[in-house]
């Protein structure tokens, strides 16, 4: 990536950047998901209102995580385009 000009240099920079976003929050997503189902195997009784709030939370944080590896895919694809182009 040293080949490219400065202005899209800063554009695989938001490309990584967005990869450790995505990375970061499907790590969460994870981490809550592991801790949810040790709760719920420990639990003599579980309130479903709550286990419903807990499941959506980890839908947002998947959800999230999904979004940002999507656009930094586009944008890696949208940088390989324009190089294409330009050495065309």
């Amino acid at each position: 990536m040293s080949e490219l000009p400065a202005s899209e240099t800063t554009t695989a920079q938001d490309i990584h950047d967005l990869m450790n976003e995505a990375t970061m929050w499907l790590q969460y997503s994870r981490g809550v998901t592991t801790t949810l189902a040790d709760l719920i195997h420990e639990a003599e009784e579980v309130d479903l209102r709550r286990l419903a709030l807990a499941l959506e939370a980890i839908a947002a944080m998947t959800r999230q995580g999904a979004s940002q590896l999507s656009e930094a895919r586009a944008t890696a694809h949208w940088i390989a385009a324009i190089g294409d182009a330009n050495n065309a």
